[in-house]
């Protein structure tokens, strides 16, 4: 097991959610989140299960020094009552790091698929999912040990930038 390098879940998120779908938006993602895995948004399960649409970040100002890369991907919470360690790490389930352009302020939508000549269909296991109508990496399910979390992984040397995930979702009633 191993322990996250921080929390960026923001606690002022609405519990009470009665219109779907809706936009869930993550704190800041920094220089201060540097060579670590950050935890952005997590499930408990009092939430229920939720379908995941769509996967945006947002490069507000542009990341600099080192190699600017951020992947999105997913873990889960052994226990997050007492601390961020987890496990079933995938470091790039939702977004790859060629998915954004770190360097360059706007908008990077998830989801880049490849087909090749075989009709083999490539990209995030998320993205592969939407593309071949699998129900699987499209849903999150709440548990409060085991807590399924979606993390960011950030690269090393960052001197500036920030950014933001936003994740449509519906709540599955």
């Amino acid at each position: 097991m191993t322990v996250l390098g921080g929390d960026l879940r923001r606690t002022d998120l609405r519990t009470n959610v009665r219109i779907n779908p809706f936009w869930l938006k993550s704190a800041e993602i920094n220089k201060d989140s540097a060579n670590k895995i950050v935890a952005l948004f997590s499930f408990p399960e009092a939430g229920g299960a939720y379908f995941l649409h769509e996967f945006v970040f947002h490069v507000e100002t542009l990341f600099a020094g080192g190699t600017p890369s951020i992947d999105i991907g997913y873990c889960t919470l052994d226990d997050p009552s007492v601390d961020l360690t987890y496990s079933n790490y995938d470091k790039d389930n939702y977004m790859v790091s060629t998915e954004i352009t770190e360097a360059t302020a706007g908008y990077y939508p998830g989801g880049a698929i490849a087909i090749d000549g075989d009709g083999a269909v490539t990209g995030t296991d998320w993205a592969k999912a939407k593309a071949e109508g699998s129900i699987g990496e499209l849903i999150i399910v709440g548990a409060d040990t085991n807590m399924p979390c979606i993390t960011a992984e950030v690269a090393t040397g960052l001197t500036s930038g920030a950014g933001r995930l936003y994740v449509l979702v519906s709540r599955l009633q």
